[in-house]
């Protein structure tokens, strides 16, 4: 009995409680479709051979792109707003690996569609939370992403004017946290991820919040997808931008990998031969009573 039990045990836990991960894709596909910054071309393919081969019996299919580097889903390398920080290539690969947490700032944006991400709501947010994690990817959650396909109520104009764009971002004094965070506590900030087509708000003309990043080696993550079906932190972030030798970004694949726990109900989808162990375990404690 006393050796049947644990195993007993053992085989119920594992009933209940199976780990398994979710990975959930945070960006936008890229097409003729994809929101770009305003006064920039957009995205544009042209088709070299699409069909069976001439000589043979097996399907060719090849294109030609060209295509802005911040466009859908895409990394803004530091280099972007600091002369000699790391371009998308030089990026180094560990830091395209990180922790994930997300800071909501929706009921701000409901009041105010140019908001900001403020210095205290980070401090509120690490006040409930804890610390931001070594390696942190910080990603801020407007609900503006649900607007993304839609220019005008994307940008808050329907033209190519880029001085009169609504909304929100990220404050410059949330920014300089951000870019001191690894300063004061030794914790390393690796990006920051936003739902809306720049880190700084729409009304924004200095820029201020992406050169204070930049500075300090901190890439930017823009329009971000599915941001609200993460967590709020413990998760892990991977960024795959184009390796783009010298880019000031690129478009990027964004995926968050989220360790989950199934509930019991998924014990069902457990293979038969977990029940038969299950099984053999009970009748070993009936016979041993």
């Amino acid at each position: 009995m006393l050796i049947a039990a644990p195993l007993l045990l053992a085989l119920l836990v594992g009933v209940c409680e199976c780990s398994t991960v979710t990975y959930i894709d945070l960006g936008h596909a890229v097409d003729e479709n994809s929101m770009h910054w305003v006064n920039l071309k957009p995205f544009t393919r042209e088709v070299l051979h699409r069909g069976y081969f001439e000589h043979g019996d097996y399907w060719l299919e090849s294109y030609s792109f060209c295509t802005p580097e911040h466009l859908s889903t895409h990394l803004d390398a530091p280099s972007h707003y600091a002369e000699g920080k790391w371009s998308v290539a030089d990026i180094p690969l560990e830091r395209l690996i990180g922790k994930g947490v997300v800071v909501d700032i929706r009921h701000k944006v409901r009041d105010d569609p140019t908001a900001e991400l403020m210095a205290d709501d980070l401090m509120a947010w690490m006040d409930e939370y804890g610390p931001l994690p070594d390696g942190a990817v910080v990603f801020v959650l407007t609900g503006w992403g649900q607007r993304y396909g839609n220019k005008t109520a994307y940008y808050g104009n329907d033209n190519n004017n880029s001085t009169n764009l609504i909304f929100p971002g990220i404050n410059p004094g949330a920014a300089q946290l951000l870019a001191g965070y690894e300063h004061a506590s030794g914790r390393r900030v690796f990006g920051v991820g936003i739902d809306t087509a720049s880190l700084d708000h729409g009304p924004s003309k200095t820029f201020k919040t992406h050169i204070d990043l930049s500075k300090e080696n901190i890439y930017g993550l823009e329009n971000v997808a599915n941001l609200e079906k993460l967590p709020t932190k413990d998760f892990e972030v991977i960024v795959m931008p184009i390796k783009l030798t010298g880019g000031s970004g690129g478009p990027t694949r964004l995926v968050a990998r989220i360790p989950a726990l199934y509930s019991a109900a998924m014990a069902f989808y457990r293979p038969a031969s977990h029940y038969l162990l299950l099984l053999l375990a009970t009748f070993t404690i009936l016979i041993l009573l």
